[in-house]
């Protein structure tokens, strides 16, 4: 009766039914399952004594028993990734709405896979511990009906009925829409309606064919063997050949799924071991399709046939592949690289680390309960290192500048070592004490605030593997905790740690990736449909303004009268306008698309003067500017920088506009240097205390029509040539910025 029903509503219910019952097998699968677990693990004593000493000799001999080839077998077989050939699983794949959302679905379900699989191993040795006798199939119905309280029982049968239903109108929604395109001619889909009604009809014969073979007491080992081999030849050969783009038929799929099956058939008449029929039927449903489908093409035939090709002999060259290898090798070159780059994508928040970190190594900790200061010494001298390591970040802006090159390989060397290098050894020192375990995960959490996922994987196994190593050098042998309850308590804090940092914090970095590559692609975008009518007016005027030129030359030459004409030099003034227009337009788009660049690669580095930099960006300012505001430049002794006067009049043209979007038209901007700093101070309405912390930060922005990017890239630009560039400023009075060059 129950299966009767599960086939009704799969057939009546369509791909609606599919939906709401994957949504409500998903809650099952997320609350009600673990419950159930935790239940029976609670039961037993806990996750010690689940695991420990089980009973197994009443189930199974592993190594001794008459039938392991078989079972390695189909271990194998079975470990095989054949989900990926499930209809059902298909059908969802064809349900997501871009190939982002099948990326995400797909690692979480393989993330929720292993926690799914963890959860029933646990219930099936705590169903062993509480009922040795048990059978395989009852494990789940016996701890609901024995161990649940009655207002969960209602919960949890409803919650395994739906997750039966779920797996089973999507396996027979998919089987119906597969045999309805498969089985029957084309001339039965003449109208949606026909078609509609065909798939419900081939739900409701598989259904049926269902519930007579599961009467019939097979072992469900044998089913599920049976099922697998007719996934692979029926769905999986076809799926691979045609993920492979090759051109496949009905004839090609029918000719594989009848050798399958009658070889099936014929295997089990013969006595072919069965651990030995799985590799034979894939291996002749592989030969007959690719058969089957040279016969009919007489070639292999390709969906989209290309010209084929001359072949090239190729030699097999080890250098290239050294090359790449060396990339990827923990050398003092790759290691200052890799820092270099991304610190100068995610930012270094070294001021708040090195404060924070200052006070929590330095001075002593109150909050902890006194234990006997086993190692002390060596404790304090850790404690003291990571201070003066802070110190250092603290004192960053006080480098020699050939130093500050290496800032961002000093800012990951200490987070690696304030954070799991110190824990670590902290940890085995104190023998993983719960106050540590706390330590510990507070030092996860901020690691993950503080870096992206990859850093943070690479900077956490690199801490904890040179903390254990210092211990055995220094210390001595570590001793681990051996009690099952802290191995498990460290492992679970590690773990979620982890996964709460990268989950809540990784999307905040993800988010402001998609924003800078979505600005980078509209603003290319934009370029290429604004810079080429510009350009085209700007070479129309530049054409028009030399007829005009000429117009008038003529005239003059041939009478007097003409110089009392003005149509022309008005022409030609429109002209030059115009001309002007287009040039600060395409500067315009320049400027903004040079701000969104997430790297600075320049093609113009050399020895420039400051001074001359100013005068070009004061004179490109003043095309599409009337009024500048009153400028005071008093720069005695010129700034020769090694760097990119493009970049650098970007940043002064920056500085330019912010001062007057901010400070109004007439503005009053003062301009002075001292040794090789560049100081430009606007007497506008300044910068709010709140706000002046941020102003450098990538997207921060308070106006309504600013976008964040100007400021941050300029402060790129800057340290890229091995400067700084700092504010300061008061508010309603000033704002200043300090350019300091190499």
């Amino acid at each position: 009766m129950a299966c009767s029903l599960i086939v009704c509503y799969s057939t009546f219910g369509g791909i609606k039914s599919v939906t709401m019952t994957d949504v409500l097998q998903f809650a099952i699968l997320i609350v009600v399952i673990p419950l159930v677990a935790s239940v029976a693990i609670t039961e037993v004593g806990g996750l010690a004594k689940v695991f420990s000493n089980p009973n197994l000799t009443y189930h199974f001999h592993i190594l001794s028993h008459q039938k392991f080839d078989e079972y390695i077998a189909l271990f194998l077989f079975m470990v095989i990734p054949l989900v990926i050939f499930q209809p059902h699983l298909i059908q969802r794949y064809l349900m997501a709405q871009n190939h982002n959302q099948l990326s995400r679905i797909t690692y979480i379900y393989s993330f929720l896979s292993f926690a799914l699989i963890f959860i029933v191993v646990c219930m099936a040795f705590s169903a062993l511990k509480l009922f040795p006798n048990i059978e395989p199939k009852a494990v789940i119905p016996t701890i609901i009906d024995n161990l649940l309280p009655p207002f969960m029982k209602g919960v949890a049968i409803s919650g395994m009925i739906a997750v039966i239903m779920s797996t089973a109108d999507s396996s027979l929604n998919s089987a119906g829409i597969l045999i309805a395109h498969n089985v029957f001619p084309e001339k039965c889909f003449n109208t949606e309606i026909g078609k509609l009604n065909l798939m419900k009809v081939s739900t409701l014969i598989t259904g049926a064919l269902g519930i007579f073979i599961s009467l019939q007491n097979y072992n469900i080992v044998s089913l599920l063997v049976i099922t697998s081999l007719l996934l692979v030849s029926s769905i999986g050969i076809p799926l691979l050949f045609g993920l492979l783009k090759f051109k496949v038929s009905k004839e090609s799929f029918w000719v594989c799924n009848l050798v399958s099956i009658i070889s099936f058939l014929a295997a089990e008449e013969i006595g072919i071991p069965n651990f030995s029929i799985p590799i034979i039927i894939a291996l002749l449903g592989f030969i007959s399709f690719i058969s089957t489908h040279i016969i009919q093409n007489r070639c292999i035939a390709f969906v989209d046939p290309k010209t084929p090709k001359k072949k090239k002999n190729i030699k097999f060259n080890i250098i290239p592949l050294i090359k790449i290898i060396s990339k990827y090798l923990p050398t003092p070159k790759n290691i200052y690289q890799y820092s270099n780059d991304k610190v100068k994508r995610y930012g270094a928040n070294y001021l708040m680390f090195g404060i924070f970190c200052c006070i929590n190594y330095v001075v002593p900790y109150f909050m902890w309960t006194y234990q006997e200061p086993t190692h002390y010494l060596v404790m304090l001298g850790l404690r003291l290192f990571a201070g003066m390591l802070c110190v250092g970040l603290l004192m960053k802006d006080y480098w020699p500048e050939k130093l500050k090159h290496y800032f961002p390989l000093y800012w990951y060397f200490t987070l690696m070592y304030c954070l799991p290098f110190v824990t670590t050894v902290m940890l085995i020192i104190l023998e993983a004490h719960y106050e540590w375990l706390i330590n510990l995960t507070l030092s996860i959490m901020l690691l993950t605030m503080l870096v992206d996922w990859l850093s943070f994987i690479l900077i956490s196994l690199a801490g904890m593997l040179f903390g254990f190593l210092f211990y055995e050098l220094i210390i001595g042998d570590a001793i681990l905790p051996a009690d099952f309850e802290t191995i498990y308590l460290s492992i679970y804090v590690y773990l979620f740690a982890s996964l709460i940092g990268i989950l809540f914090a990784r999307p905040k970095e993800l988010n402001s990736e998609e924003r800078l590559e979505a600005m980078q692609l509209f603003g290319g975008a934009i370029a290429h449909e604004v810079k080429t009518p510009l350009a085209t007016i700007n070479m129309g005027a530049q054409y028009i303004s030399l007829l005009a030129q000429k117009v008038i030359d003529k005239k003059k030459a041939m009478s007097s009268i003409a110089e009392k004409d003005n149509t022309l030099k008005a022409l030609q003034e429109t002209c030059i306008l115009l001309k002007k227009a287009s040039i600060e337009g395409i500067s315009t788009v320049d400027r903004l698309l040079t701000s969104l660049k997430a790297m600075i690669i320049a093609q113009d580095k050399d020895e420039y003067s400051i001074k001359e930099c100013l005068e070009e960006t004061i004179k490109d300012f003043m095309v599409s500017t009337e009024s500048l505001g009153k400028v005071n430049i008093n720069i005695e002794n010129d700034i020769i920088f090694h760097g990119s006067k493009h970049y650098i009049k970007h940043v002064l043209y920056n500085l330019f506009s912010n001062a007057l979007k901010h400070g109004g038209s007439n503005v009053e901007i003062d301009i002075w240097s001292e040794d090789q700093k560049l100081y430009f101070k606007d007497y506008g309405k300044g910068i709010s205390g709140e706000d002046l912390p941020h102003i450098f930060e990538r997207f921060y922005t308070k106006s309504s029509k600013g976008t964040g990017i100007g400021l941050s890239f300029c402060k790129m630009v800057m340290e890229e040539m091995g400067g700084t560039l700092e504010c300061r400023s008061e508010l309603g009075k000033y704002t200043e910025f300090i350019l300091k060059f190499e």
